[in-house]
């Protein structure tokens, strides 16, 4: 009996000591994988390089056909409908002449009432821009991207010696009539060198916009709405 035991006994602890060992795979095999996974390694290279192969191509292509598109196109520095793009001349506007002061006009709309003089009052709309054709106010509603809780509606503007209006501005009002449109670029000099220059516009955020662009050239859209008794 105890022979029996002693027998099961080192029968369990030989089991015990045996340890499992993964199958053999044959060199063969690993051959055969290891060649697979090269020319899969080697397919995908491949695609790769003719994928930029191609695509160097067609940007080579591309970057040789838009200079030749561009010399074609007269562009100018702004797009006066909308902030920061740029605008194809139209041949068919007048031409920017320049007043004694410095002030660039462009005549858009010659108005026929009654002309603006050194003195008078005047009833304007106008659209401020810097001269790149980003925008900064409007008087009028819809334009560019203007927040709809910002004031609008025309403003009135005292013309003549002692008069707080910024002096590129009244070089261009006065000599327009009522109903006429003028496009006008006020170099700083002539512009906002006080901040209690006006026109001003209306709220915190437009004034600190003209505050922070004030050193820089101004683009006005004015259309003169009218010439109001002194």
């Amino acid at each position: 009996m105890q022979s029996k035991l002693s027998s099961g006994g080192a029968s369990a602890a030989r089991s015990s000591n045996v340890q499992l060992r993964a199958p053999t795979v044959p060199k063969s095999a690993q051959l055969c994988s290891s060649s697979a996974r090269d020319a899969s390694t080697s397919s995908v290279v491949v695609d790769r390089r003719t994928l930029l192969a191609g695509t160097a191509a067609v940007l080579l292509a591309t970057s040789a056909e838009v200079p030749a598109a561009v010399a074609a196109t007269k562009v100018t520095s702004g797009d006066w409908s909308s902030p920061g793009l740029a605008a194809l001349e139209d041949e068919n506007l007048p031409k920017f002449f320049k007043t004694a002061s410095g002030v660039k006009v462009q005549e858009l709309a010659p108005g026929s009432g009654q002309e603006a003089k050194a003195g008078d009052s005047v009833l304007i709309d106008y659209v401020l821009r810097r001269n790149n054709g980003y925008f900064i106010y409007s008087t009028i509603e819809g334009v560019s991207f203007q927040p709809r809780d910002v004031p609008i509606g025309p403003i009135r503007l005292q013309l003549g010696s002692g008069s707080e209006v910024i002096e590129g501005l009244q070089d261009a009002i006065v000599g327009m009539r009522q109903g006429g449109k003028r496009r006008v670029l006020i170099p700083p000099e002539l512009g906002y060198v006080s901040s209690v220059l006006q026109p001003q516009p209306p709220t915190f955020a437009t004034k600190r916009q003209l505050a922070n662009h004030s050193s820089e050239s101004l683009l006005f859209e004015i259309e003169l709405l009218r010439v109001l008794p002194a």
